[in-house]
């Protein structure tokens, strides 16, 4: 019973890590392309991020001694490709904190101007406020919360899909855009990156690390496909080529305020417990591995997104589809190199051998590769 109990505990850890505000920008993403496309990247993907997880779950299985993403890289590529990887994760954690500024900025007035009043930016400065205090008090039990928040998310997305059955148009999900064929790469990855989790996989997991790779697929793939997929398939097919950006703005005139109320007011609470998860994890970055002093590190990591929000990158998808196809594309080509490396230099035998083919691996590099160039240039 320890044992089922552990693995599920596993699979909750990774479930909350992948599932969290990612989800708001997937409706938009699919209304581009088209529904059957967007499921069709989310499935592909989803393949993809699963191997990119297996490799770098048997590189953790592999290694003596915890380490984060950037030390697992130092250690089997060297000094080079940690600086690589630090920029890429500092590039990532700031556009995802930006992406949770704006989202925040769209759910408050849902919920508080029909009383309080305020504009989209009064309630950016109020989060940002409340968010910066959390994290420069080192608050760890946001962080905790967010598994909660997952929770929350899921039966949300299960109220939208029941209250949105009597609304859905089947038109809506007929409809290909070619010409957006690209657009919901860096989204998708955002929504299903969840490799910070591994490591403390292996730490519940404990003697029982051979239950890992099923964990991997359960909370990395299946569960969130499934949720993804339902929630995208409840508001694409109530809003249409109407979806907003942030998925529930866009549904009261059709649903009405009580279910967008609910929605929403979730929404606000994920998003509260990502940015202060991500930022928590930011100022640790700085102080741990950059050996900045606390007060400097707490203050890099709560400044930069407000300024670059004030100075107009104001924009959720484009922030999320820079964060998820840069921070993804480069964590992934490096955790693949660095996998083929873990299995020459590793300290020890792991719970399981993943075998990838080289044509696969360099067939997935090429996919990162042009996902990266295309973010940089649509960006």
């Amino acid at each position: 019973m320890k044992k089922y109990v552990t693995f599920f505990e596993t699979i909750a850890v990774l479930l909350g890590t992948v599932v969290g505000a990612g989800i708001f920008g997937l409706p938009y993403a699919f209304a581009q392309i088209g529904y059957i496309g967007g499921i069709v990247y989310l499935i592909f993907l989803g393949l993809i991020v699963l191997v990119t997880n297996f490799c770098f779950g048997e590189i953790v299985l592999r290694t003596n001694g915890p380490l984060g993403v950037s030390g697992y890289i130092k250690k089997y590529l060297g000094q080079k490709a940690w600086w690589i990887m630090g920029i890429s994760l500092l590039l990532g954690l700031y556009s995802a904190l930006i992406a949770y500024i704006i989202a925040f900025s769209k759910f408050a007035p849902i919920v508080f101007a029909p009383i309080f009043g305020g504009s989209d930016l009064i309630y950016a400065i109020i989060f940002w406020i409340i968010g910066s205090y959390l994290i420069m008090r080192g608050s760890k039990v946001m962080a905790k919360a967010e598994l909660g928040m997952t929770t929350l998310l899921i039966l949300m997305t299960l109220l939208v899909f029941i209250f949105s059955l009597k609304y859905i148009n089947p038109e809506n999900y007929q409809d290909f855009n070619a010409t957006n064929i690209f657009y919901p790469y860096g989204v998708v990855l955002f929504a299903l990156g969840g490799l910070t989790a591994v490591p403390t996989m292996r730490k519940i997991l404990g003697n029982d690390a051979n239950l890992m790779r099923s964990a991997l697929v359960i909370g990395g793939l299946v569960i969130p496909i499934l949720v993804y997929a339902i929630f995208t398939f409840s508001v694409v097919g109530v809003s249409g080529s109407h979806t907003s950006e942030d998925a529930i703005s866009g549904l009261i005139k059709i649903m009405g305020p009580k279910i967008i109320l609910t929605g929403a007011l979730f929404g606000l609470l994920s998003v509260l417990t990502s940015f202060v998860s991500l930022g928590y994890a930011l100022r640790q970055f700085f102080n741990r591995d950059h050996k900045i002093p606390l007060t400097w590190a707490s203050l890099l990591a709560v400044s930069v997104p407000m300024i670059l929000f004030l100075l107009g990158l104001n924009s959720f998808i484009k922030v999320i589809g820079f964060a998820g196809g840069i921070i993804a594309g480069t964590e992934g080509i490096l955790i693949i190199m660095a996998f083929y490396r873990a299995k020459k230099l590793g300290d020890r035998s792991p719970e399981y051998n993943f075998a990838l083919p080289k044509f696969i691996a360099y067939f997935i590099c090429v996919v990162f590769v042009l996902g990266i160039i295309y973010q940089l240039v649509y960006f």
